[in-house]
C-alpha cells in the first residue's frame, strides 16, 4: 500500500510539472533589427562616402552597384567606405547588405551632379611655357604618372586608426578645392585634390597610420610620396621639397614624412592633397568632414 501511495505521489508530482511548464517549441529567435547610415547627409559625384551598418558587427557581403565593398570596424560599428569619381553618372545606385543569417536589406545611393567651375592655368617655363609643344608633353605625362600612381599596391586589412589629421599643422589656409577644371591651352584637367597654402619647408605629417608604397620624383606632381592605409585607401602628398621616409616604412599618425615644397607642375609653394578610395580620387574636404577631425574651410 505505501509503494502504491509513493507512485501515486510520484505521477501526481510529474503531471503537475507537465501541467505548468510553458510550451517551448512554439518560441522563435528575435532577429536584430538592422539599419544604415550614410554620410555625408547630401552626396555628389567626387565625393567619398561612408556608409555604417547598426544591429552587428558582421555581414556575409556589402554591395554597391554590384561591387563588394571591405568592411571594417569604425566608431564601433561595421562600415565600409566608397569612393565615386567625379565623372561618374548622377542618379540613385543600389545597395544590398547581406547578413550572414541569409536576410538581405536594400538601400539606395542618391549622387548629385557636382558643379565643375573652370579657370585658366599656364604652363610655367621650367616645363616649357604656354605653347601646344609644352602642353601636349604634359597632358602625355600626366596620364603615365597616373599610371604609376594607381598601380601602388594595398594591405588586405585596416592599418589606420580613429579619425585623420590634417597633413600641416593648422592655421591652414586652401587656396584650390577638388573638382575644378583647369583650362591649359585646348585641354582641360580636372584638378582632383586640395592645396593648402604652405612656404617651402614646412613639415608634413602622415595622416593615419600606414605604409609609404611610393616617394620618387615625377616631373608634374614633384616630389610625391603614397601612404597605403589598407583596404585600398591611400593619401598622397605632392610637390614637396623633401621626401623624409624610406620606401616600405611604416609611419605612425603625426609623423614627419617630408616638407612642401614648389617641385613639378607649379606656379607656387603648397602641399597637394589627394585621397583615394579604391583608386578613385575622392574630395579631401568631405573626407576629413565623415571621418577626419574637423570641417575644412576654403580660402575666401
Amino acid at each position: 500500500m505505501r509503494l502504491l501511495l509513493i507512485l501515486v505521489i510520484i505521477i501526481l508530482g510529474i503531471g503537475g510539472y507537465l501541467a505548468v511548464k510553458p510550451p517551448s517549441e512554439d518560441k522563435q529567435p528575435i532577429a536584430e533589427e538592422i539599419s544604415i547610415s550614410i554620410l555625408p547627409d547630401k552626396i555628389e559625384q567626387g565625393d567619398p562616402v561612408l556608409i555604417q551598418i547598426h544591429g552587428t558587427t558582421t555581414a556575409k557581403s556589402l554591395k554597391v552597384n554590384d561591387k563588394e565593398l571591405k568592411t571594417f570596424i569604425h566608431d564601433g560599428k561595421l562600415s565600409a567606405l566608397v569612393g565615386l569619381d567625379l565623372r561618374s553618372k548622377s542618379g540613385s545606385l543600389p545597395m544590398v547588405l547581406t547578413l550572414n543569417d541569409g536576410r538581405i536589406i536594400t538601400s539606395r545611393l542618391a549622387v548629385g551632379e557636382r558643379y565643375i567651375a573652370k579657370a585658366p592655368l599656364g604652363i610655367p617655363e621650367k616645363l616649357g611655357g604656354d605653347t601646344p609643344e609644352a602642353e601636349r608633353e604634359l597632358i602625355n605625362t600626366l596620364v603615365e604618372e597616373g599610371k604609376l600612381i594607381s598601380a601602388v599596391p594595398t594591405e588586405d586589412e585596416k592599418l589606420w586608426e580613429g579619425e585623420f589629421r590634417l597633413p600641416i599643422d593648422e592655421p591652414i589656409t586652401i587656396t584650390d578645392t577638388y573638382g575644378y577644371s583647369r583650362l591649359t591651352g585646348a585641354s582641360s584637367i580636372s584638378h582632383k585634390g586640395t592645396d593648402f597654402r604652405a612656404a617651402v619647408g614646412t613639415p608634413v605629417y602622415a595622416m593615419n597610420f600606414g605604409k609609404i608604397v611610393f616617394n620618387r620624383f615625377l616631373r608634374n606632381y614633384g616630389n610625391t610620396i603614397i601612404i597605403d592605409h589598407g583596404l585600398g585607401l591611400h593619401t598622397i602628398y605632392m610637390h614637396l621639397s623633401e621626401i623624409g621616409v624610406p620606401l616600405g616604412a611604416d609611419v605612425d599618425k603625426g609623423e614627419e614624412i617630408g616638407k612642401t615644397g614648389d617641385t613639378g607642375y607649379v606656379l607656387g609653394p603648397h602641399l597637394h592633397l589627394s585621397i583615394r578610395i579604391g583608386g578613385i580620387s575622392i574630395d579631401p574636404e568631405i573626407f576629413m568632414e565623415i571621418i577626419g577631425l574637423r570641417v575644412l574651410k576654403s580660402a575666401e
